[in-house]
């Protein structure tokens, strides 16, 4: 079974990273997906968290990843060639506990499968880190994309 996943903000493909460069050779680029999620913007880096009413499979309220009515947030998805190796440094980075360690269940960001839809219109499921606290008065990322989010905000 094939691992991919998908990624919203400083992991993204056009976003300069040098954590990058210790996995490039794990990653297979597959495109440009969306999922049903609100963004927010917590600083240095974004959190997305699954829309309400969405099962971890994507699904929910009206459907499929992305077909409903309601938030969504943009991302690129990646086939990881050696998974292992792409969580053991993607985990860290997102402050992603051991399974079972305490801390787990009120980590910052926790990593999920969730279904998400490529822009042929094919769903998949993805492995994502979603921001796993309340947001409260973060301000929320009305662009669905990170990357046009960044380059706005640049100009305001």
């Amino acid at each position: 079974m094939k691992d991919y996943l998908f990624v919203y903000g400083t992991l993204r493909k056009n976003y300069d990273l040098k954590l990058k460069d210790r996995v490039k050779d794990e990653l297979r680029y597959v495109g440009q997906a969306k999922v049903g999620a609100s963004l927010y913007d917590l600083g240095r880096y974004p959190g997305a968290i699954r829309s309400k009413g969405r099962n971890r499979d994507g699904r929910g309220g009206a459907g499929a990843a992305g077909a409903a009515a309601g938030p969504e947030v943009i991302g690129d998805v990646f086939l990881l060639e050696d998974p292992e190796k792409v969580f053991r440094v993607l985990d860290k980075y997102e402050g992603i506990p051991a399974p079972g360690s305490p801390g787990s269940k009120t980590a910052e960001f926790i990593r999920e499968k969730s279904r998400v839809k490529l822009r042929n219109g094919k769903t998949i499921a993805a492995w994502i880190y979603w921001y796993n606290q309340d947001p409260g008065d973060r301000t929320p990322i009305k662009y669905k994309d990170y990357l046009n989010y960044l380059k706005n905000k640049r100009t305001i």
